[in-house]
């Protein structure tokens, strides 16, 4: 039997092309979303949240899942496992900060994935496809241009300064916590970023491949910057998840009744009258005893 494989392979680009097409939304990225604190009366806070924290590349990510569970030995020497506890959970990311990278500013971002989703529609629109990774282009290049324009300013601006003011520069950790200096790279911005919040103990919300898991503190940061390159920084990040205790009051249907030792601690005086004590022996008495 003859099998036509022009029309599979014109079906299968038909296929292909409107799967990628489905997909040009934009995709929803978390990333490090730091939370803002409950208000005084403990209700959320309806602030607008700071800017997340974005690795210019993501590198290995893991969680841990871990519970503790008792072992008791019983009189035959077998052991029986009755009560079992879950730590919290523990995230772990690796990710890249560099003074030269790839990521397009926030502004380009949505035309930088409609570009990308395009490519494989040729076919269909070969004229769009080709002026929207023009248009991507030029707008890049200039937002490039302006960039360098604006580091080589301040670049030469924070050099006349600094030797003016016989000071490199640099951010200092003291006794007053981080002091941050006005010009930096993005590796000493990303680096202060991380430092803030493990100081100021901020909870985080932190996506994963797998979920994204919220009230996240920082538990380790160590940046590692390679011994043949300064241009780039590698973040390893710890987050543990926070849980606290809630204090819940009983009340069983309404009427007042509490349970245990709340019903103690809301117990009202009770008067029992006046009672004089009897004393069976005088003072003067029980002297005699002991020393007669």
């Amino acid at each position: 039997m003859a099998i036509n494989l022009g029309s599979i392979s014109a079906k299968t680009t038909k296929a292909l092309a409107l799967s990628n097409l489905v997909l040009v939304s934009p995709q929803s990225t978390v990333g490090y979303q730091p939370q803002n604190p409950p208000n005084d009366d403990g209700t959320p806070s309806t602030a607008e949240q700071p800017p997340a924290l974005l690795f210019n590349y993501e590198g290995e990510q893991s969680i841990l899942l871990e519970s503790d569970i008792t072992d008791h030995y019983v009189e035959d020497n077998s052991s029986r496992q009755d009560q079992i506890a879950l730590k919290p959970e523990v995230v772990q990311t690796q990710g890249f900060i560099g003074e030269l990278n790839n990521v397009p500013p926030p502004g380009l971002g949505l035309l930088k994935t409609i570009t990308d989703r395009l490519t494989v529609l040729t076919a269909f629109a070969p004229g769009l496809t080709t002026t929207a990774q023009n248009v991507y282009n030029q707008a890049s290049a200039g937002y490039a241009l302006a960039k360098n324009i604006q580091n080589t300013a301040v670049s030469a601006w924070s050099s006349i300064k600094n030797t003016a003011l016989d000071s490199n520069g640099q951010s200092v950790i003291g006794a007053n916590g981080l002091a941050v200096a006005e010009s930096q790279n993005r590796q000493q911005t990303a680096f202060q970023q991380f430092y803030g919040y493990w100081a100021a103990r901020t909870l985080f919300t932190v996506q994963t491949p797998w979920c994204v898991i919220e009230d996240m503190a920082i538990q380790r940061v160590r940046p590692v910057q390679d011994a043949e390159a300064t241009d780039f920084t590698t973040f390893e990040v710890t987050f543990k998840r926070i849980r606290t205790a809630k204090t819940q009051l009983t009340n069983q249907n309404g009427l007042g009744f509490l349970d245990g030792r709340a019903a103690s601690q809301a117990a009202g005086i009770t008067d029992l009258g006046v009672n004089t004590p009897v004393l069976s022996k005088s003072l003067s008495s029980g002297l005699s005893s002991m020393f007669g």
